[in-house]
C-alpha cells in the first residue's frame, strides 16, 4: 500500500491539475463531436448557485454521518470509513484551504461538464450515474453511495435544465467533505 502519510501539497495540485485537466479536455472533444452545447452553463446564475449551494448540505451531512461514532454499527460502511479517515484523509494531510478550494473548483467543473454535460446527454441518467459511480469506486459501499449522488446531480441537471447547479452542488460537496475531513477528523489508530 502507498504510504500517504506525508503527501507534498505541490504533488496533489499537479495530480488534480492533470487529471481533471484530462477530464474536461474529454468532454470538451466529446461535446464537440457530438455537436452538444455545453455553454451558456445556465439562464439563471443567481438562482442556480443557490439551489446548488444548498442542495449540497444533504449529502454533505450524509458525509459527516458516514464519518460519526454514530455510523460505526454498520458494518458495510465500516471500512469505507476506514479508508476515509486513515488514506484518503492522509492524502490531503498537507493540503490548504486554498488548495481544497482549487480541488473541489475543478472537480466540480471538469467531472460536472463531462458525467451531466455530455454522458448524460448521450446515454441518460442511468447510464451516466452508474459510470459516475465507477469511477468514484472506493469501495462497494461507496460506489452505491456515488451512483445514487450521480442520480442527485443528474436529476437536477435534468429537472432545471442547467449545469450550473452539478457543478455548484459538486463544488459545494467536495469543498465541505475537504474541509471536514482535513480539519475537524482525527485519523484512528
Amino acid at each position: 500500500m502507498i504510504n500517504f502519510a506525508s503527501y507534498p501539497r505541490y504533488k496533489l495540485l499537479i495530480l488534480t491539475c492533470l487529471v481533471e485537466g484530462i477530464v474536461m479536455m474529454v468532454a470538451l472533444i466529446v461535446a464537440k463531436y457530438y455537436g452538444l452545447k455545453l455553454l451558456p452553463l445556465t439562464q439563471y446564475v443567481f438562482r442556480d448557485i443557490v439551489i446548488g449551494t444548498f442542495g449540497a448540505i444533504f449529502p454533505l451531512a450524509l458525509f459527516m454521518l458516514l464519518l460519526s461514532e454514530k455510523a460505526d454499527g454498520i458494518p458495510a460502511l465500516g471500512s469505507l470509513k476506514s479508508i476515509i479517515v486513515n488514506d484518503i484523509k492522509a492524502i490531503f494531510s498537507e493540503a490548504k484551504l486554498l488548495d481544497l478550494c482549487i480541488i473541489s473548483i475543478f472537480a466540480g467543473l471538469a467531472e460536472e461538464l463531462l458525467f451531466r454535460g455530455v454522458i448524460q446527454v448521450k446515454l441518460g441518467i442511468v447510464g451516466a450515474s452508474i459510470i459516475f459511480g465507477l469511477l468514484h469506486f472506493i469501495t462497494p459501499a461507496y460506489f452505491i453511495i456515488a451512483t445514487i449522488m450521480g442520480f442527485y446531480l443528474g436529476f437536477l441537471f435534468q429537472y432545471y435544465d442547467s449545469l450550473l447547479i452539478p457543478i455548484q452542488l459538486h463544488f459545494m460537496y467536495d469543498l465541505g467533505a475537504l474541509i471536514y475531513l482535513r480539519y475537524f477528523i482525527s485519523v484512528r489508530p
